[in-house]
């Protein structure tokens, strides 16, 4: 029995040690956008800085998104959530994913956490450019939705100051 135990204890520890891995890897990509938006900035200034990594954050996210195709194309915003919400990194510790409302032909996705603006904070950057370092990261949602083949609105950020994000995805209107 003692060797049972040790086993569930050690599998504890191993999942623990694995969270704040995958934490610390998020944490990681938040100072690299920090690092990069720092170097840019003065070459670029700040409006092309910010749309050039938007670009190519936007381009991650379109490759993110094929696996809510299938839900998106069939108009199956209730999978969209499911897959949104049973695919978040550490069994959703680490954003808090949820569904905030539901109703026909729309959803709109919840997260109350974010390890890259908690870093952004921990490292005390001032609230104006954790803000500006949430609309930059959030390019990877915008293009995730977008290769889902769904209309994305942000209707509230953490790194604005919220005390939420709410993803407003709705199914395009048939043209």
């Amino acid at each position: 029995m003692n060797e049972a135990r040790a086993t569930v204890e050690e599998l504890h520890a191993a999942l623990d040690k694995s969270r704040a891995e995958t934490r610390g890897a998020f944490e990681n990509r938040a100072l690299m956008y920090a690092y990069l938006y720092e170097e840019l900035l003065p070459v670029l200034g700040r409006d092309e800085t910010v749309a050039v990594m938007k670009r190519a954050i936007y381009r991650r996210g379109l490759e993110v998104g094929q696996k809510y195709r299938d839900a998106g194309e069939a108009g199956d915003l209730a999978e969209v959530g499911a897959i949104f919400c049973g695919g978040s990194p550490c069994a959703g510790g680490l954003f808090d994913p949820g569904v905030e409302e539901s109703a026909d032909g729309r959803i709109v996705l919840r997260m109350t956490s974010c390890p890259l603006v908690d870093a952004w904070r921990a490292a005390g950057l001032p609230d104006q450019e954790v803000d500006i370092l949430c609309e930059i990261a959030a390019a990877v949602d915008e293009g995730t939705f977008a290769g889902a083949g769904l209309d994305l609105e942000f209707l509230s950020r953490l790194g604005a100051g919220e005390t939420k994000c709410l993803l407003d995805l709705r199914v395009p209107a048939a043209e």
